[in-house]
């Protein structure tokens, strides 16, 4: 059998043993041919997405509770699932009989009997695939309808989600209830329907610095970059000839951006992932020491790359190891924190992350952002800067935390700027933007004991 399905169906396995926590299990997928690989990659990547669309569906096909449904049945059946409703270039044939024979190569005995008999099930739950066109206005809540990254929707032979309007969005969109009932009560409905659909919308590939009219790019109306719409090898041959090139979205990109009146000779990027922002950051500022640092081991190694790969194109960013930072104390013009957060604004790039948000979860997230900024303030030299970055849309993370650090320094009037998600399914690629927030804080003094600060 395919082995693409394979990978896709052990990898499932492990995350149904695991869900609510979707995160990407670390193991990369065994070598195979390219299709093979983003066929795998497909079906774990709209699992994760609409495991919420699909249980409701699995659901009324079962004769036992989902909760008792073993893993690797469960993974069977999503990833069956996925394919039949969200995966228009696979057969129906191919889904259904190709996931049964993993099953009964895999599972126990019978297993696969069951396998079977709930996808022909779903199978005949299609009663017509409609285009985006014929959904609009009020069809756009119907309980019959499973709506698509492209607009469109599969019309269902009967209505299978919520009565409630708000378990019906959560189930229609994959978006968990609680997250989706925080934002209703924070953004409204009608915003917090649209921040849900865009979840669903594919996450398009935005690179700045390649040449207007490339080959496999479409331009971004208004924005100095590309969608990037080719084949993965000719981004990486491209990348290659133009290696000050980047990939970036512009509301990630609008963060360094704000930098751009100042003049610093020093600037220390202290959470700098795989140093696009870094990359940002020296190309804006070329007369600065650029030095970024990153304490997780896989993304410091793609630091290094982008380092590397700047350093050809005559944009330097130094890459700090260790303790290597500590000799930078009080020296930098510019302290940039672009913190771990939430990911509220990138969900369609990461969709496990609506899976594990909680409100313990962002406390912990909230109290870590804090901690971050503790340790390295003493980097920034007295009346310096600090850029601070989140591609959140919660608040606590974003407004409250600028409120908090601006209690324990003196500093100007923060200058801040948020970005919610755009783009809805249907829409073209150009239309989409992740959700990110950025505030500004310069002239930053370290508050004295008679400034009250502590607190």
């Amino acid at each position: 059998m395919n082995p693409g399905r394979v990978a896709a169906f052990e990898r499932l396995t492990r995350l149904a043993e695991a869900f609510p926590r979707l995160d990407p299990p670390r193991e990369a997928l065994p070598a195979m041919d390219g299709r093979d690989a983003a066929l795998a990659h497909s079906i774990e990547r709209l699992v994760v997405r609409r495991w919420l669309t699909l249980q409701p569906l699995l659901e009324r096909q079962l004769t036992r509770p989902w909760e008792r449904v073993e893993a690797g049945v469960r993974a069977a059946l999503l990833g069956g699932a996925a394919q039949l409703f969200l995966m228009d270039r696979v057969p129906e044939h191919a889904a259904v009989a190709e996931t049964v024979e993993w099953a009964k190569r895999s599972l126990r005995p019978g297993s696969s009997g069951m396998v079977n008999a709930v996808l022909r099930g779903l199978a005949g739950m299609r009663l017509e695939r409609l285009d985006a066109a014929a959904v609009s206005g009020g069809k756009l809540d119907d309980r019959a309808l499973l709506p698509l990254e492209d607009g469109g929707a599969w019309r269902l032979r009967e209505p299978i989600f919520g009565d409630a309007a708000p378990d019906r969005l959560s189930q229609r969109s994959g978006v968990p209830l609680g997250l989706l009932l925080r934002w209703i009560n924070r953004f409204g409905h009608a915003n917090a329907s649209d921040l849900a659909m865009h979840t669903l919308m594919p996450a398009p590939l935005v690179v700045h610095g390649l040449p207007a009219g490339l080959s496999g790019t479409a331009p971004i109306p208004g924005l100095d970059a590309v969608v990037w719409e080719g084949e993965h090898a000719g981004l990486v041959e491209a990348m290659g000839a133009h290696p000050g090139a980047r990939v970036q979205d512009a509301a990630s990109a609008m963060a360094v951006a704000m930098t751009a009146e100042l003049r610093p000779a020093v600037i220390v990027d202290a959470c700098a992932g795989r140093g696009t922002k870094s990359l940002q950051l020296a190309a804006l500022h070329p007369q600065a020491r650029v030095v970024a640092s990153e304490p997780d081991a896989d993304r410091r190694r793609s630091l290094h790359e982008t380092a590397a790969r700047g350093a050809r194109a005559g944009i330097r960013v130094e890459v700090a190891e260790g303790e290597a930072s500590r000799g930078l104390l009080g020296t930098a013009d510019l302290l940039v924190l672009d913190v771990p957060c939430s990911n509220t604004g990138v969900l369609p790039r990461r969709a496990e992350a609506m899976h594990r948000f909680s409100p313990r979860s962002l406390d912990s997230l909230v109290q870590l952002q804090r901690r971050i900024l503790e340790e390295h303030l003493p980097l920034l030299r007295p009346g310096g800067a600090i850029l601070y970055a989140t591609c959140s849309v919660e608040p606590e993370e974003n407004e409250r935390q600028i409120a908090w650090i601006a209690g324990r320094v003196r500093t100007a009037t923060p200058r801040t700027e948020r970005r919610m998600p755009e783009g809805l399914p249907g829409e073209p690629a150009s239309r989409y933007r992740d959700g990110a927030f950025a505030a500004l804080l310069t002239d930053v003094h370290p508050k004295g004991p008679t400034d009250g600060a502590a607190r």
